[in-house]
């Protein structure tokens, strides 16, 4: 683990929360393949992590799914957060204790760097199994950014 830390944008639904990291749908981190999306060869049918992956950041905007987009650069969180917003930093050293896996993109799709979609996020994403938001001891800095700078 080059990074120890790595950083999210609250999105406003978090926020509201209590600064707690909140995937956007729950269930297994699996998805079946898309038309146009999961179209490599060789195709793979059924339910894969990997396909998960590749939706869940597709175009930036992807579809739902149960994890949660990180990157282990403040600035590239910065990139994605409003004016006002709130940036959080995660401490990856407590994963084991908290049950959190962590996909990391550029690996996972390294193969075709046409489908990631943005490099240089180095985006990791995270998943921790259960409906519930993270543990909220995940987060060790909160960082609320000023609302005339982004």
């Amino acid at each position: 683990m080059t990074h120890p830390f790595l950083y999210r944008a609250l999105r406003v639904a978090e926020i509201e929360a209590g600064y707690v990291l909140v995937p956007k749908a729950q269930g297994p981190f699996e998805a079946g393949p898309r038309l146009g999306i999961d179209t490599r060869l060789p195709f793979v049918l059924g339910q894969t992590e990997e396909h998960a992956v590749r939706q869940h950041q597709w175009k930036q905007n992807g579809f739902p799914t149960s994890g949660v987009s990180t990157t282990p650069h403040l600035e590239r969180a910065r990139f994605y957060a409003v004016p006002g917003g709130v940036i959080v930093e995660v401490d990856r050293r407590l994963f084991s204790m908290y049950e959190v896996r962590e996909y990391v993109v550029n690996s996972i799709l390294g193969e075709h760097p046409v489908d990631i979609a943005v490099p240089d996020d180095d985006e990791i994403i995270l998943v921790r199994d259960g409906a519930e938001p993270f543990p909220k001891q995940l987060i060790v800095r909160v960082m609320v950014l000023d609302r005339s700078v982004g």
